[in-house]
């Protein structure tokens, strides 16, 4: 089951050892590939989401892009271009679209699965600094585009706008 509590997503996450990979991406394939049964179509899915706190994530995306990409303990060393990105989601987000600060160029270095190191543009990028956020605890909604956070109203005592749950002077609005 895919979880949709922000805390619970924000699990410090542990390097993956070589032993247990397989089975961990065998788990999120099946939740994927669940995920996408009942009309939330993911192009990817990272181990905390499914409550594993390991480094690591799956990308697979067809039609026209065909992406099938594993990434165990990675990070990003490098970005560039820094731009705006449309309507990006997240499943443990359902319903939920925002626009979002993404770089179009990449460079994912230390990746366990091969390729070891590589330089992901346009979409794939984006997917890939979706995925590695999660096991960094962060989400997409870290990455809100400025002129959208300012647009929600909220006053202190009012539910944060991140989906914490918490008020937002608790929250994203700590003084």
């Amino acid at each position: 089951m895919i979880i949709t509590d922000l805390n619970a997503l924000r699990v410090k996450c542990d390097d993956a050892s070589s032993d247990e990979v397989g089975s961990i991406i065998e788990l999120l394939e099946k939740e994927l590939q669940d995920s996408n049964k009942n009309g939330k179509p993911g192009v990817g899915l990272a181990a905390p989401q499914i409550g594993i706190a390991k480094k690591v994530s799956i990308i697979r995306v067809a039609q026209n892009h065909e992406f099938n990409l594993n990434l165990v303990n990675c990070r990003i060393d490098k970005y560039f271009d820094l731009g705006v990105f449309k309507d990006e989601g997240c499943l443990s987000f359902p319903d939920r679209s925002e626009n979002t600060n993404r770089y179009n160029e990449i460079y994912v270095k230390d990746n366990l699965l091969y390729p070891n190191n590589f330089i992901a543009t346009g979409l794939l990028a984006v997917i890939c600094q979706h995925e590695i956020d999660h096991l960094y605890q962060k989400v997409f909604i870290d990455h809100l585009v400025e002129k959208q956070i300012l647009k929600i109203k909220i006053g202190p005592n009012d539910k944060c706008h991140c989906g914490s749950n918490l008020k937002y002077k608790k929250c994203c609005g700590k003084v």
